[in-house]
């Protein structure tokens, strides 16, 4: 209905028994992603590792470079069949499963460019946040207005750094979107430099499949969509001139502003480049003797 995009968590640290249960990783481990859908069963969240989330396959020498729509269906039902199986059962006559929003789980660089914005949480956020999720029920609770993707994106943030995440409520008209979450986490970095914010981008995979568009606020969306845009002009054209009024003074932000490209190469070149781009940052600084100096700062 709106193009804002979707939003989920990557924990570094957390890691899954089931799709639906979390636990701190072992040392081999790269942690998940935690995503809200629509209508996945009849469960609220799943947890997917990251190589997984990102490019459908459990290693990143398996990555393709060239990604066609019977490719990505066939990646998807493989690994529905190694290890969502219990989630997302069988089709017809134990054929390939309806295709349905568990596909938005799987491969999202396929569909997607993804922009992510790290900052930094202790090993005690991290229980704390297993603790939360694995204590109440994972049933579906998905409501666009109250509680979307990026409420629960929102929610994630908010029980690691308490009341992180606000909605805008006159750029978006008090909806939670994902670039208000992913605003909210670059604010909070830039005013904690302890935080090590992290802004990076991971492109779309080359391919026939059409190319991603980058996400919109509310008010953002009123402009810029077509699907939106003549309709008011014709009909409502105050709405329009509201929308421009709004964007204009508190809506207008750039997501990828300063971001740091994670290609599919980067995951051969290092265990975990999201983490090595906060891990070989340098500072610098005058010494003593009024000379500059570098030091590495995790």
């Amino acid at each position: 209905m709106m193009p804002v995009g979707h939003a989920g968590i990557y924990m570094d640290r957390v890691c899954a028994d089931t799709p639906v249960h979390l636990r701190l990783c072992r040392p081999d481990e790269m942690g998940v992603v935690l995503s809200r859908y629509h209508r996945v069963a009849d469960i609220d969240w799943l947890a997917i590792p990251i190589i997984p989330f990102l490019y459908g396959v459990d290693h990143p020498e398996d990555v393709p470079q060239f990604m066609t729509l019977r490719r990505e269906a066939d990646i998807r039902e493989q690994y529905r069949l190694a290890h969502l199986r219990a989630i997302i059962p069988d089709g017809k006559n134990g054929g390939p499963a309806r295709k349905g929003e568990w596909v938005e789980t799987i491969g999202v660089t396929y569909d997607r460019r993804v922009w992510g914005y790290r900052i930094e949480t202790t090993a005690e956020q991290d229980q704390r946040l297993i603790d939360a999720l694995n204590s109440r029920p994972n049933r579906r609770a998905y409501k666009l207005r109250t509680a979307n993707c990026a409420n629960f994106a929102a929610d994630i943030v908010n029980i690691l750094y308490p009341g992180l995440v606000r909605e805008n409520r006159i750029a978006d008209f008090g909806l939670m979107t994902p670039k208000q979450v992913a605003r909210s986490i670059v604010a909070y970095g830039e005013a904690h430099p302890e935080a090590s914010l992290t802004t990076i981008n991971i492109p779309q995979i080359p391919g026939t499949l059409r190319r991603s568009r980058p996400p919109w606020g509310v008010a953002e969306s009123g402009l810029k969509s077509k699907r939106y845009l003549f309709t008011l002009l014709l009909i409502q054209p105050e709405v329009i001139l509201s929308c421009s009024l709004v964007y204009l003074g508190n809506g207008r932000w750039d997501p990828g502003a300063g971001a740091t490209e994670i290609s599919p190469a980067s995951w051969l070149e290092s265990r975990n480049p999201i983490l090595t781009t906060v891990l070989t940052r340098r500072d610098r600084f005058p010494d003593s003797a009024g000379n500059e100096a570098g030091t590495e700062q995790k």
